[in-house]
């Protein structure tokens, strides 16, 4: 990546963060997600705050309004032709919505990457993954629009370049056999999470934009299923972990991650974001569409709930 568009790209964040951090302070309530069975997997924001949640229950993307408390459904499954979402990002900067559509539930639906009009909602374009296989998870842009996609089954990172008609195998190792989330890092480098192994990994992208060495970025404590993956603006990363219930904070230091444990003892958080000042994160409460003692009672409502981003030290 050129010094130039690294540059762009902090530019951009900052900015994002500065202007949305009175607004973000002000967001203290939870968003509850209407309807029943939601099983919430993916989660993202807009720079004005909007929330945008992805539901493997419905198949379908929910939007909360900048300062609304609920959440409704905005992009329906049957006519856009979409699967379990597993996977909502937001690029303001092109009004792009990324959506990872993934045959969860095993069904023969095709997986592939969409993209939606991030103020109408409308259906912009459709990207298959190979053969329709694989399990698209979540996707990170970078600041000159390049979308990196994380393939969890097949070991692969996608990219797709503004314009391109279809996504392009970007990087492949063994050691994305389980690859979950996906982060653009703060020296424009590609940072790549494993949900099964809970190791980290960063990789750097070329001057010509291909995908250079493989590194392991150390955590100063184990990360307990990382999923959601999401830049603060500042330099910093947030997961959700969702094995361990946990939604942490992790900084930089060398090639290793000094985790900070913000919140425990949640049902299974597969999805965070970072609006100014406050996190978002979502519960899936898994047990309640996985666990046959489970299934057929009540898991309750579902939300987007707030806590605050803290400070850098």
């Amino acid at each position: 990546m050129s010094r130039t568009i690294q540059i762009l790209s902090h530019v951009l964040s900052a900015a994002a963060f500065l202007c949305c951090a009175s607004l973000a302070r002000a967001q203290t309530q939870s968003v509850v997600i209407d309807g029943e069975r939601i099983f919430p997997e993916s989660l993202d924001s807009g720079p004005d705050g909007a929330l945008y949640i992805g539901s493997i229950g419905k198949g379908a993307i929910f939007r909360a309004a900048p300062g609304a408390t609920k959440a409704t459904m905005w992009i329906e499954k049957a006519p856009n032709k979409i699967s379990a979402v597993t996977g909502v990002v937001a690029d303001a900067a092109h009004d792009i919505l990324f959506v990872c559509s993934t045959d969860l539930n095993r069904i023969g639906e095709p997986v592939s990457l969409k993209t939606f009009d991030l103020k109408s909602g409308a259906l912009k374009a459709d990207y298959p993954f190979p053969e329709g296989k694989g399990l698209c998870n979540d996707v990170a842009i970078a600041g000159d629009g390049v979308a990196y996609v994380t393939d969890t089954s097949g070991a692969h990172v996608f990219r797709l370049k503004p314009g391109a008609a279809a996504l392009e195998l970007w990087s492949a190792d063994p050691r994305f056999e389980g690859a979950d989330g996906i982060a653009i890092g703060p020296s424009g480098s590609v940072i790549v999470n494993n949900v099964r192994s809970n190791l980290l990994y960063r990789i750097e992208v070329k001057a010509d934009g291909s995908a250079g060495a493989i590194s392991d970025l150390k955590t100063s404590r184990p990360l307990e299923g990382p999923d959601g993956m999401r830049p603060t603006g500042d330099g910093r990363l947030v997961f959700a972990e969702n094995r361990g219930g946990k939604i942490s904070v992790g900084t930089f230091d060398g090639d290793m991650l000094r985790m900070e444990t913000l919140k425990e003892g949640l049902e299974n958080p597969p999805g965070v974001t970072v609006v100014g000042h406050t996190i978002w994160y979502i519960e899936m409460k898994s047990k309640y569409r996985n666990d046959p003692a489970f299934k057929d009672k009540d898991p309750g409502a579902f939300a987007a709930t707030a806590i605050a981003l803290p400070a850098t030290k």
